[in-house]
């Protein structure tokens, strides 16, 4: 085997370095002009690669993403504890797997985020605030009586929501490590090298339908967790199929009951009391479930998830997530819909 002469080396360090400034210089650039990110990256060289990855990891039900992800972790245990694994290694790869994260589909974080084209106000009415909660605890009550969810097993629901999201949408997986993602607090998550919506098929069949639509709106390329919220709300609250519109409404009321709870707890407390018994029902399962796997490893996961947002942008972190009241507010019509330009 031949060995790299210390010439060698210093080359592939400056190789690296150059490498990782033209990056840099090309991400502070794009960064900076996130009209540019959308129209030429957003819209245009991810759609296409969405497409080309499709080809490939949209052939099996198994989330390959989690499998590369094991393989790697193996190898380099493996290099690990026979140090056969150089600094210089651990640099270039951490720089190649940044720069493929960004190009793969990171760049998505710096488009112009939904807020700032339909968000028309600074301040929370709590009018608008009560009467779309309201709105949505009748639409829970209303679709619920509709809903036998004791007639299918767990099994059957996972197989007949994947059947039916996916005859009009793109496909999503159902995580290999859901008992994991339970106990890390996680839903589902995104794979950003494989382009996968990874669902936690663990969870309430209630938050099946609107989890695999959240995930689903980043495969889109809304990296945004408040835009993935709205995006994957609005996909599934327009869907005519009363499971997954009701998944839809259960998770709305829910962000628009916590907001109204900080602000007039009475108010909402009456809305609450409302609600029929099923609808009820459902809301202490959701919480019975994350109870269940509660654990210190949460927080530090959710600390971690907070940061890694933070860096990319989104000022709030993890409550960036509840952004979405913001925007359910904003184009509601009135009714019973919601206006969102199609053009973005």
């Amino acid at each position: 085997m031949r060995l790299l002469t210390e010439d060698n080396k210093y080359k592939i360090i400056k190789g690296n370095i150059l490498a990782f400034l033209i990056f840099l210089i090309s991400f502070f650039l794009l960064k900076n002009n996130p009209y540019t990110v959308n129209t030429y990256y957003s819209n245009l060289l991810y759609k296409k690669m969405i497409f080309f990855k499709n080809l490939f990891f949209n052939l099996s039900d198994l989330a390959i993403g989690e499998i590369l992800y094991f393989s790697f972790i193996c190898c380099t245990i493996f290099y690990f504890f026979r140090k056969t694994i150089s600094i210089n290694f651990i640099i270039s790869s951490t720089l190649i797997v940044i720069c493929f994260f960004y190009v793969s589909w990171g760049l998505n974080y710096y488009r112009p985020p939904l807020e700032r084209s339909i968000a028309k106000e600074n301040v929370i009415s709590e009018k608008k605030l009560k009467n779309l909660t309201k709105y949505f605890s009748i639409q829970c009550n209303k679709l619920r009586k509709e809903i036998n969810f004791t007639k299918k097993n767990k099994e059957d629901h996972l197989i007949y929501y994947k059947d039916l999201i996916e005859s009009e949408n793109d496909k999503f997986k159902y995580s290999s490590v859901s008992l994991i993602l339970s106990y890390l607090g996680i839903k589902g998550y995104f794979n950003p090298f494989t382009n996968e919506a990874n669902v936690n098929s663990k969870i309430p069949e209630i938050l099946v339908p609107i989890t695999a639509y959240h995930e689903l709106a980043h495969k889109q390329g809304f990296a945004s967790e408040s835009n993935a919220n709205f995006i994957g709300f609005l996909n599934a609250y327009n869907n005519d199929n009363i499971e997954i519109k009701y998944s839809a409404c259960f998770f709305a009321f829910r962000y628009l009951y916590y907001e109204l709870n900080k602000i007039n707890p009475n108010l909402a407390q009456s809305i609450y009391l409302a609600l029929d018994n099923e609808v009820k029902i459902d809301l202490s399962r959701v919480s019975n479930f994350w109870m269940y796997y509660a654990n210190r490893f949460q927080k530090i996961q959710r600390s971690i998830f907070d940061f890694f947002l933070k860096t990319q942008g989104q000022k709030k972190g993890v409550n960036s997530y509840n952004d979405v009241v913001w925007l359910l507010l904003s184009t509601f019509d009135g009714k019973d819909k919601f206006i969102l330009d199609e053009n973005y």
